[in-house]
Order: C-alpha cells, then sequence, then structure tokens
C-alpha cells in the first residue's frame, strides 16, 4: 500500500545528502518547504555502476583464478588459445597449467593497467595514497623514459616498482641506540631555550614554567634527581632534550641527533592501560614522540602515538569549555592550549595571539583537506563556495597578523622572526592547498594537447588562482631562503621541509604548463640552496626530495640545466643548480644581519615572545580576524572547471604533497 508521500526514485542530492524521503518533483516538496536548493544529479545511479563495474571484474579474477589453480583443463572459462588447440600440439598438464597461469596475469595486468587517456580508472588506482598507486605511477616513469642516462638520471632509483611498501621501522632508531648520556643543567637550559625558540611560541607541548621549575629540581639534590627521575616528567624531559638535539644539529650523524635520550624516554613509558591515569602529562609525552618521530621521517608511526594522544586527550576532557574543566584557572589554560583551542589570555602564560592565528589556519587546512579532495558528494556550487570562504578566511587572517609579525613581500626579505616565518609558512601552505588542483589541471592539458591542437585560452578566474598559488610558493621560498641565511631553519625541521617540496613542487608544474620559461624562476634555486642545506646534516627525507625535484626540472628545463657540466652524475648537478642562488644570496645577505648578530640579538625564546608581550592581555575573539576588505573574487562563474580539477578521475589528487607529485611526474616526465 503506498503512502501519501511516496519515495522517488530518482531523489535530488539535497535529499540524498540530507537523507531525507524525496517526491522527485522538480523542485520537490521538502525542498520547497524548507526552502532548500534543489539539484538533480546522477551521482547514485554513477556510483552503482562504478560498484558493478568493480564487482565484475573482482568475480572475473577469482574465477581465473580459480582456473590457473585447477590447471584450466575442466574450466568453460578457459583461455581462446586453449579452447582452439588440437589434440596434438597439447602439452604435458605441466606445461598447460603454466602457460594458462601465464595467460591469466597477461590478461590481468591488462584489465589493471592504467590508460593515460581513458576517462575511467582501474582498481590499483583507486586507492590514491596506497603503495599500489605510487608503485604503478613509477613504473609508467620507468617505462616511458628509455634515455633517461643521457639526462642523468638513475633509472635505478626510478624503476623500482617491484619493491613491496616499506614501513621504516624505529627499531634502528631504539633498539641499538648506546648508553645514555644526560645533559648537565647548563646544556639543558640551552636545549629548553632551543625548543622554545623553534617550537614553543606558535604551538604549545607543555607549560615552561612548570617545567622549568621540574628541571631545578631535577638537578637540586640526588633525592630530588631520583624522585624526578621515577616520574614520567622524566619521560618529557628527555623527549624535549632529543627534540632540541634534532633541531640544533650542526653536522650529518649516523643515527638522527638525539636518538639515544629518544630511545631512553621510550623505554620508560608506562603501558597503554596505564596512561590515562597518569594524566595530561601522558598527551604532552605522546605529541613529543609523535613530533620526534615525523621530524626524524618515520610518519606511520607518528601517526599511531597522535592517534592514542588524541583520544587520550577526548577522555580527559581537554577538549572541554574552560567552564566544564573543573580544574585550576592555569591548568585548564594549559589544557586548553594543549588541545588547540582559540585561547584566551591566562595568567603567567605568554601571548595567545601566535597561537589563535596559528590554530585558525590548522582549522582552515583541515577544512580543505576534508571537504574539497576526494570528497564526491559535494555539488560543484558547495565545492566553489567552500574553495570562496576559505581563501577569504585566509586572506582575513593574513591581515590579522599583529605587527611584529609582519613580513613585507614588496622588497627581499632580509630578516624575518622564527615565530612570524612558520605563520606565513602555514598560511602559504593552506592557499596552495586550496589553488593547486586548477594549476594541475592547467598542466594535464597543457600535456594532452601539445602535439595534438593548440590549448584555449584559460578564463581569467582560473588564471587569477593559479598565479596566486604561484605567488604563494614564491613567497615561501623567499621565508626559508632567509631562514637558512639566518640559520634558524632547523636541519630536521619537517614543516619547513614539506613547505620546500610543496612550493618547489608548484613551480616545476608552472614552468611545465608555460612554454615561456626557458628556465627556472630564481625562486626554485632557493628550494635548491634550501633542500641540500638541510641534506647536509644526513636528513635524508630531504635527500630524497631534493633527487625528485631535480629529476622533474632534468625534463621541464633539459636544455638550461645541461649547460652547467659535462659530466651529467646527479650531485653534481644539484650543487651546480644550487650554486645559482649565491649571487641573489649575497646581495640580500649583504645588508642583513649577520649570524653572530642573530645568535646574540634575537635568537631566543624570550626575544621571540617579548615583541607579542604588548598583545598579551587582548582576548582573541573569533570576530578579531574578520578585518576591512574582502577577497573580491567571485568563482561561481567558474564552478564547473573548478569542480573538474578536484574530482578528475584521471588526475586523482588526494592534497598530499608526495603523493599528488608521484601523480604529476607522469605526464611532467613524459617524452
Amino acid at each position: 500500500m503506498t503512502g501519501p508521500n511516496p519515495r522517488s526514485a530518482n531523489a535530488c542530492e539535497t535529499c540524498r545528502r540530507r537523507k531525507v524521503k524525496c517526491s522527485g518533483d522538480k523542485p520537490c516538496r521538502a525542498c520547497t518547504k524548507h526552502n532548500w536548493e534543489c539539484t538533480f544529479g546522477h551521482s547514485g545511479r554513477r556510483r552503482f555502476s562504478e560498484a558493478s563495474h568493480l564487482l565484475d571484474k573482482v568475480r572475473r579474477y577469482e574465477e581465473q583464478l580459480k582456473l590457473s589453480a585447477s590447471g584450466g583443463s575442466s574450466s568453460v572459462l578457459a583461455s581462446p588459445a586453449a579452447q582452439h588447440e588440437t589434440p596434438g600440439a597439447r602439452s604435458s598438464p605441466r606445461a598447460s597449467a603454466e602457460a594458462t597461469d601465464k595467460e591469466v596475469h597477461q590478461q590481468m595486468q591488462e584489465e589493471m593497467s592504467y590508460a593515460g587517456n581513458d576517462a575511467a580508472i582501474s582498481p590499483a588506482t583507486d586507492l590514491t595514497s596506497g603503495p599500489a598507486f605510487e608503485s604503478q605511477v613509477r613504473s609508467l616513469l620507468h617505462k616511458s623514459h628509455p634515455n633517461d642516462a643521457f639526462y642523468g638520471i638513475d633509472p635505478t632509483i626510478q624503476g623500482r616498482s617491484d619493491r613491496p611498501p616499506q614501513w621504516a621501522s624505529v627499531h634502528e632508531l631504539v633498539g641499538e641506540s648506546a648508553d645514555v648520556t644526560f645533559p648537565s643543567l647548563e646544556e639543558s637550559q640551552h636545549l629548553l631555550e632551543q625548543f622554545l625558540f623553534y617550537l614553543g611560541v606558535s604551538q604549545h607541548f607543555f607549560d615552561p614554567r612548570s617545567f622549568s621549575d621540574d628541571l631545578m629540581l631535577l638537578f637540586q639534590s640526588a633525592e630530588s634527581r631520583k624522585e624526578q627521575m621515577r616520574s614520567p616528567w622524566f619521560s618529557e624531559y628527555l623527549l624535549v632534550m632529543a627534540m632540541a638535539k634534532l633541531i640544533n644539529v650542526k653536522h650529518p650523524t649516523s643515527q638522527p641527533p638525539g636518538s639515544d635520550l629518544f630511545a631512553e624516554a621510550l623505554k620508560r613509558l608506562p603501558p597503554l592501560h596505564q596512561m590515562g591515569g597518569e594524566g595530561v602529562i601522558m598527551v604532552e609525552i605522546l605529541t613529543l614522540i609523535t613530533t620526534y618521530l615525523q621530524w626524524s621521517d618515520h610518519k606511520h608511526d607518528a601517526y599511531l602515538y597522535i592517534g592514542v594522544a588524541l583520544r587520550l586527550a577526548i577522555a580527559l576532557g581537554c577538549n572541554l569549555r574552560e567552564t566544564d574543566q573543573r580544574c585550576l584557572p592555569s591548568q585548564s589554560a594549559h589544557r586548553l592550549r594543549l588541545w588547540w583551542t582559540l585561547p584566551r589570555h591566562a595568567a603567567g602564560f605568554q601571548s595567545p595571539v601566535a597561537l589563535a592565528i596559528n590554530v585558525r589556519i590548522a582549522r582552515v587546512t583541515d577544512d580543505i583537506m576534508s571537504t574539497l579532495y576526494g570528497n564526491k558528494s559535494i555539488t560543484q556550487l558547495e565545492l566553489v563556495e567552500k574553495i570562496q570562504h576559505s581563501l577569504q578566511e585566509l586572506h582575513d587572517t593574513a591581515r590579522s597578523f599583529p605587527t611584529p609579525l609582519v613580513l613585507d613581500f614588496s622588497r627581499p626579505l632580509q630578516w624575518a622572526t622564527r615565530t612570524g616565518a612558520s605563520l606565513y609558512l602555514m598560511l602559504f601552505q593552506a592557499i596552495i592547498l586550496c589553488t593547486r588542483p586548477i594549476l594541475l589541471q592547467r598542466a594535464r592539458s597543457v600535456a594532452e594537447h601539445q602535439e595534438t591542437q593548440p590549448l584555449d585560452r584559460m578564463p581569467e578566474v582560473l588564471n587569477r588562482l593559479c598565479d596566486t598559488c604561484n605567488e604563494a610558493a614564491t613567497r615561501s621560498l623567499a621565508i626559508l631562503a632567509t631562514l637558512r641565511r639566518q640559520q634558524t631553519i632547523p636541519r630536521y625541521g619537517f614543516f619547513d621541509l614539506d613547505a620546500t617540496f610543496s612550493a618547489a613542487f608548484v613551480l616545476v608544474v608552472v614552468g611545465f604548463s608555460d612554454k615561456s620559461q626557458t628556465q627556472p624562476p630564481p625562486a626554485l634555486y632557493q628550494a635548491f640552496k634550501v633542500l641540500q642545506f638541510l641534506a647536509q646534516s644526513g636528513n635524508l627525507a630531504a635527500e630524497r626530495r631534493l633527487h625528485d625535484i631535480t629529476q622533474s626540472c632534468l625534463h621541464v628545463w633539459p636544455d638550461d640545466i645541461l649547460k652547467f657540466g659535462s659530466s651529467p652524475a646527479q650531485s653534481a648537478l644539484r650543487q651546480e643548480l644550487a650554486s645559482r642562488t649565491d649571487t641573489g644570496d649575497s646581495v640580500l645577505s649583504s645588508s642583513g644581519p649577520s649570524d653572530a648578530a642573530m645568535n646574540t640579538g634575537w635568537n631566543s625564546h624570550q626575544d621571540e615572545a617579548r615583541l607579542l608581550e604588548p598583545l598579551a592581555h587582548i582576548n582573541i575573539p573569533e570576530t578579531m580576524f574578520d578585518m576591512q576588505g574582502e577577497w573580491d573574487l567571485d568563482l561561481t562563474g567558474e564552478a564547473e572547471g573548478i569542480y573538474s580539477s578536484f574530482n578528475n578521475p584521471t588526475l586523482p589528487l588526494t592534497g598530499v604533497d608526495y603523493i599528488d607529485w608521484l601523480e604529476i611526474e607522469k605526464f611532467i616526465g613524459a617524452p
């Protein structure tokens, strides 16, 4: 029996998303009643057909595997070659089984191969962040460059498509550590200053006041030292010292600096079922472990620890409002900052301005990653509105920077605070994430049309988004080059490395898309210099990123790069590329502060924090960032082009720099 409001088989997208009954009318009754936008699409049927296609392939593969296991003699799904076989030409059963297995394997490889000009994607590339995707991309790159040796490209590095995915174990990091030598009081205070200078202003890992008190107790007497070493705080102390050593490294080492202290801290950790009873300090310890693992290029282990830290923080109520914390005001202020909620001024704590800006940028970045990338349920209009809102929010955030942190990009940068530089880098990274897919789609179109027909002129709105992405990358590298000259960039700094690679990634794609660029832009030489600076101290992740950028530059600007020497050896090539920045560096550094001035003048946590003291007693409400002046670009007119950039099945993007880089390499490196 049919009800008064029967459900339609073709529901509108709004009713599908809200999971309400749809009448199927245009507009439907529910949208008319609630004044919703009513749009109809084919997402449901398309998803069903895609799922059916994949299920059919899986079923066919299972049947072929059964055929392979049984030898193929009795199956009705035998290969065509076997069906047309004459009795006299039959080989032994074992040979027949091997031949059938080989045919099945070849057929499966053909069906799962990626077709660059096909709108469909194979199951192997459906999971863009998986090892199958990376392996397939590297295999395609290797096959498409038979003459890589001429350009100085090492085929043994690019052709490792059959290498199984590796989870870099921390066993070598913690299992074979030598006897631990604990720092002295003077060294501990110096390392604490280093940690707070780099990570203590725009981020909050622990309360510096209580940490300093405990540090003095550690060296006060033999009795207090024993008591401190038995407490969970001592593990936190070891991790802070390990992080500071990782920050302050000057020369290459066989192991990441501070690994002995890190290993000792892990040995002292309580078991998982006891962590909750230790309180908030375990959240602090787990976040420090995560940071050290991330900086030392062990991202998978870092994910595990930060997941535990997040769940523990929720269980301990760190996410609750200040009035619901039920603890002392200083404790609630610390817990809120640890959770990264928007902080208010609290007596005894430094100004929350930098942390508030950091939190706001992080929220926008999280919204971009979760909403714009891989979200097939979002409509064209919703996606464009989300991009416009995110860019407006970032624009307002940039205008809200306090004067001590503002950088003037109208002239070459001569000096930058570490806190201001970090905030600008995070801001520009968010802008790049929001605009890079349009640039990548442009590069894909250039690759597809370069040998067939001229490419249509890009609409002005999309051109401006590409220019915004390019400008954010160029300014990021200007900041990083300044930090390198000031010696205020940590050799193992994960975010600085990530920002360098991301910005260089953008500039390479811009050069590939713009054929008028006959040589790499000056900012790209800055990226080489920064990556080389990071790699010289044993940062293997920086060395790999330097290799990847160099390979792509060889393809985009082969004539320019090959002029630098007769030998195609890659190490020499990288040095030549990096040396191109020396001229620009000397011009900028001639009028800038010397390293000695930096070490004696501003290279301390107190000096960075003191810049914000005039703002220490200003509460930071959400509305403070709503500055005058709007981001005056309407994107709705190009909704279709923007939507296709984020949801192109032949160009699957994730927002993760290195994964998207592997996808772009397919056509940047194509002959």
